[in-house]
């Protein structure tokens, strides 16, 4: 028996396409090994439970596998974040860190210019003292302290200015120390 002649037998069914000739040829055969339509419609219908079971499993494993899928995305995304966090802050550290060191080596520069001027303020003072008191008063006086407040400190204020000047006026208008 071919399928036209099969396609024929059923009633009400007139096919050109070979897809749905073969296709009804396939339910033809299947109603006529378990004995007929009836028996075939209660196999289906025994069937269909099974079916709306696995239909349900299958939905339940795609959904796991999104959610699993969208919870893998989110771990990367999170760690991606952390990666960034991380590397910011290494570098805001290692800026800071830049930072400091150019601080440091300012610092220590005034430190040593401070010296520096100190020992000459002090040298000049003690070179000038037997022979002109006042530039040796100007020298070693509270100028010296000033300055050294200023350069060592990196603080200053009116009265440091105030008093520097005073000294100054007070060493110019001091009387020439004795000859020996």
């Amino acid at each position: 028996m071919s399928l036209e002649d099969q396609s024929a037998q059923l009633p009400g069914v007139r096919s050109t396409d070979p897809i749905l000739s073969a296709g009804l040829g396939i339910a033809a055969q299947w109603g006529a090994a378990l004995g007929g339509p009836e028996q075939l419609q209660v196999a289906l219908k025994a069937l269909e439970p099974q079916l709306r079971r696995e239909h349900e499993l299958s939905k339940l494993r795609i959904d796991l596998q999104e959610a699993d899928s969208a919870r893998k995305a989110a771990a990367e995304e999170a760690e991606a974040q952390r990666r960034e966090l991380a590397t910011e802050a290494e570098n805001e550290r290692g800026a800071r860190e830049k930072i400091d060191a150019r601080n440091h080596k300012y610092r220590m520069r005034l430190l040593h210019s401070a010296v520096a001027l100190s020992v000459l303020m002090l040298g000049g003072g003690l070179y000038a003292m037997p022979t002109n008191g006042w530039i040796a008063g100007a020298l070693c006086g509270p100028s010296l302290l000033s300055l050294l407040r200023i350069f060592v400190l990196r603080r200053s204020t009116d009265a440091d200015v105030r008093e520097a000047g005073r000294s100054a006026r007070g060493a110019g208008n001091a009387p020439p120390p004795p000859l020996v």
